[in-house]
Order: C-alpha cells, then structure tokens, then sequence
C-alpha cells in the first residue's frame, strides 16, 4: 500500500483579484499505509512568500516527500482539500485546468510515468476531518466555520466512534462570520488575511467597555439584504456597504489604531458579533449530534479570544486555517488507524551550516535563564518545524514577561505595531499560577483566558490590555521551552516565558537555518539556540 499526498492547492486558475475561493495557504502532507501523518508543510515556508498567495504547493510536496524517503511514484492517491469541479460550475469558469493529467503535472507529476488516482474533498469536509481525527477521541461534534467553503460558510459535522463524518447542518455563504471579520479587517486598513490583528485591537474595546455597532441578530444573519445564493464576492460587497454606514472609513496608521475609538469599537464590534455566535453554533452542534465533546476548524477557529469562551470539551487542531485541508483531504481517503492527538512537530528538520564567525557553543540552560532574567531577547529554533500559524517552541523568539519593556522591545524588533499583545508559555503543571488552563486548546496557543492577580505582578509584558493572555501550555518534556521553563522555577523565577513567532517584518515563520540566522539579524536578537548549540551575541 502506497502512500496518500493530501494538498491544499489553488481551486481555480483565476487570480486573487478575480476570483475570492482559495488561493492562499498551500500545503502538503504525507500519510502512510495506517494513516499516519509522516511530514507536512506549508509552501510559504520554503517559498518565503507569506501565505502562499495563488501558488501551487509544489515545494511542500517535494520537502514531504525529502522527509518521507519517497518519490512522486510511491503516491497512490492524491487528496485535494477542494471540489474543483464544483468550484468551476460555481464560478462559471468550467473545468479550467484543462484535464486530470493537466492538474496533476501543476503539482509536479508526470503522467505518462506515474498517474495516481486524483480526489477532490469538499473544502469543509477536509477541514472537519483535520480536527476530528486530530483529536485522538471517539466521538465529537465538529463545527467548521471560515470564509467559504465552495457555497456555504458554516458547516456542522458528527464524528461518529466508527470513525464516519457526518453532514448535520450547513449555512450559506450570507452567513459567513470569516467574511464579516475580514470585510472588518480591510476596512481598517490591516488586510484581509490579518484578522489576527483585528482581535487583538479588538481587546481594547472590551477593555474600555464599548458598546458595539450591530453587526448581525440573534440567528447570524447579517443585517443587510441577503439570500441564501449570495456568493463571496456579493457577500463582501455588502458589508463594505454596511461597515460604510456605520463608521466611515478613515486612513489612521495602523500603529495609532488603538488610540482611535471609532477603529476600535468595530473591532470590538466584529469580535463581539464572532463570540456571541461561536457560543451559540457550538451549542447548536452539540444538541444536533448529541455528542458533548466539540472540535473547531475553518479560519474563524483562530480566533482564540472566541474560543476561551467556550466551556467544555473544546479541541482545535494546529492547523484550522486552510494550509490543514492538505492533511483532512489525505484523511478523508485513509483514516488513521489509532486515534490519537496530533503532533504539530511535522515539518523539516533544520538543514544548513552556522558560520564560523558566529562562535557557536554547546548549549548551556543555566546562561540561557540568566541572559533572559537580564532583560535578553534570544530565538528557539531545534527539531523540525511546526505546522500551523502558531509557533509552538520550535521556531518561536523568547524573552521573560517580569521584564519591563520587552514588548516593546519586541514589537520593535520585529515591526510589530506596539498594541499587539504577545503570548505567554507555561508547563501544563504550573500554568493555573497565571491563567485559566483551557487544555488542549492552549497547547496549540488556541484559547485566550483571564490572567490571575499573581499573573499580572510577574508577566506584565504578556498580558493584554483588557487582562487575558493568549496563552500556551507545554508538556514537562525534553523539549527546550520544557526544559528552561524548568531552570527558571529551580532558580526561584516564575516558570513562564514569552513565545512569538521567529520572523521579521513581512515573512513567514524562519523555517531553514538560513533562514533563522537572517532572523537572528534582522531583529537583533541577544542570543540564539541552535539546536544544542547557543550563539550570544558579542
């Protein structure tokens, strides 16, 4: 039995401008005769070009297979995350890619040497499967919420013990909360794909109590003229419409935006609206699968403030975003067959020389805590790269929260707008010392609580301006972050760090060693671990 290439690719030839379905986060993921994930990758992160806009995931396909030990002839079936053919009869373009041989030599086959079996997966199917079978449990309902699947927004699944997914409920693309929050997004001048800073501005209007615009009623349903036809590009129009009457676009500089109410209260407005309704459809999805245990997929399970929310059982994958359609595509072909939690850890390992010049030395925790407690900023980069938007500890920049102004530090080293908040790391052991423990959402940086009293004397740096924490839990392993973490409380510090992506201004996370060490130097770091290696600089 060969192997299964999953793949988030493109849906159509058309580009961004003409055409809203996909284009962005292409991925790639191999798995093996028991439906084992053995690599994934996300082509920004070889390409450099962040989110992949509208390219095929030709390089993620090659480092899967480089990981694996294979070649393109020992893939049995390739998997796609989208129903390309009903995206063309959608957008009227017809079958664009001219033939099945044609799709397949645009990843990288050759046909007329190797033709494998070619299947399209429902967007919204591939991510319920990406979440259901990543979460190591028997039954569950699986909400998908995002953007746009190929004509619905919101989907409900039962993940049954027998391992079947089953459709319960969908809405259509009019009640799409990833438009809404995008359309949001744009009219603040922060981009569609940057939601994430959207959510974060949006914490200061519930820090200052604002009353939100109206956004949607009680149901979801947008509060403009709608139908259950209307597809993206009509949908987005109409909020344009919408957010026009209720606040009047304004040119404020993205680094001002939280010292302007009317920027933050629509923020606040559309986190509002995405909180209220995440509530709601997960209660839904319990009642009509009647299972108590949740899972979250889709664009909109990103949004970590919605999802500390939540109460119960609540599982989030790494990779809810569409770069994980390439790994529920794959298993929607072959399931795994052990159920367990998924390990993010699938990408590359590190490859590359460090320079001479760099006075590379063995690794040592202790100088490594004492750098830190002295106010140093320092990069993790060991092991291979996690999968998802989320560094988790393997190419993550570290520093120590007690230290006053190291976010700001921070944000400047990497240009970050100083009203971003940053996320703080603790051991699943001590992590209740300084917030609410959501686990497993937090072991992924999936579920943002309230900080305790003792977490705002000793990590003020990581803590948001209305009093949460976008946190992470990590296991007392052999880990890095495991192990400093470890160091610090055995010297009587508080056992929690900051952890934020490891990337400049504009890029996606460092992912090769040549890509670290340029990090190391764009931002200026004070020390870098390399593996078991440390660099100090100067």
């Amino acid at each position: 039995m060969g192997y299964i290439l999953g793949v988030n690719a493109p849906p159509t030839l058309r580009q961004a401008e003409q055409c809203p379905f996909g284009g962005h986060d292409p991925s790639a993921c191999l798995l093996d005769e028991w439906g084992r994930v053995v690599a994934m990758e996300e082509q920004e992160r070889i390409s450099r070009r962040r989110y992949g806009i509208f390219e095929d995931p030709t390089d993620a396909i090659g480092a899967c297979l480089e990981i694996a030990g294979v070649s393109l002839g020992d893939i049995d079936v390739v998997a796609v995350g989208w129903d390309v053919p009903r995206v063309a009869a959608i957008t009227g373009e017809g079958w664009s890619f001219g033939s099945t041989d044609a799709y397949l030599r645009r990843l990288g086959f050759d046909p007329a040497v190797h033709r494998p079996e070619l299947v399209f997966v429902e967007h919204h199917r591939a991510h319920a499967a990406s979440a259901s079978y990543a979460a190591g449990i028997p039954e569950a309902a699986v909400l998908v919420m995002d953007g746009n699947g190929e004509d619905e927004s919101i989907s409900v699944f039962h993940g049954r013990p027998s391992g079947e997914l089953v459709r319960r409920d969908r809405m259509p693309q009019s009640r799409s909360l990833g438009d809404m929050y995008a359309a949001v997004s744009r009219h603040l001048n922060l981009g569609l794909l940057n939601a994430g800073k959207t959510m974060g501005l949006a914490s200061y209007g519930r820090g200052a109590g604002l009353d939100p615009f109206p956004m949607l009623d009680e149901e979801g349903r947008p509060l403009f003229a709608h139908h259950a036809d209307m597809q993206q590009e009509a949908v987005m129009q109409a909020w344009r419409g919408h957010l026009a009457r209720l606040a009047p676009k304004r040119l404020t500089p993205s680094r001002l935006l939280h010292e302007d109410t009317q920027s933050v209260r629509l923020a606040w407005s559309a986190q509002v609206a995405v909180e209220q309704q995440l509530v709601r459809l997960v209660e839904w999805s319990r009642k009509i699968t009647g299972a108590d245990a949740v899972c979250l997929s889709g664009g909109v399970a990103l949004n970590c403030s919605a999802n500390g929310r939540l109460d119960g059982a609540v599982f989030c994958p790494p990779v809810p975003h569409d770069g994980g359609v390439a790994l529920g595509a794959a298993w929607t072909v072959r399931r795994p067959a052990l159920p367990e939690r998924m390990d993010p850890f699938l990408g590359s390992s590190l490859r590359g020389e460090v320079p001479v010049d760099l006075r590379a030395v063995d690794l040592d925790l202790d100088r490594v805590v004492d750098l830190l407690e002295g106010g140093a900023v320092g990069g993790v980069a060991v092991g291979r790269a996690e999968v998802g938007p989320r560094a988790l500890g393997h190419r993550s920049l570290i520093a120590m929260p007690s230290v006053e102004g190291v976010r700001d530090r921070i944000n400047v080293a990497k240009s970050r707008e100083a009203w971003r908040p940053l996320a703080p790391v603790s051991l699943a052991s001590t992590a209740a010392r300084f917030w609410e423990v959501k686990d497993p959402l937090q072991r992924y940086m999936l579920g943002a609580t309230a900080v305790t009293d003792h977490a705002r004397e000793v990590m003020r740096e990581a803590v948001h301006v209305d009093g949460t924490a976008r946190a992470q839990i990590v296991a007392a392993d052999d880990s890095p972050f495991a192990r400093i973490l470890t160091r610090m409380e055995r010297a009587g510090l508080p056992p929690v760090l900051i952890n934020t992506s490891l990337n400049a201004l504009g890029e996606p996370i460092a992912h090769s060693v040549d890509d670290v060490l340029r990090t190391y130097e764009q931002c200026a770091l004070d020390f870098l671990i390399l593996e078991d290696r440390l660099i100090v600089r100067g």
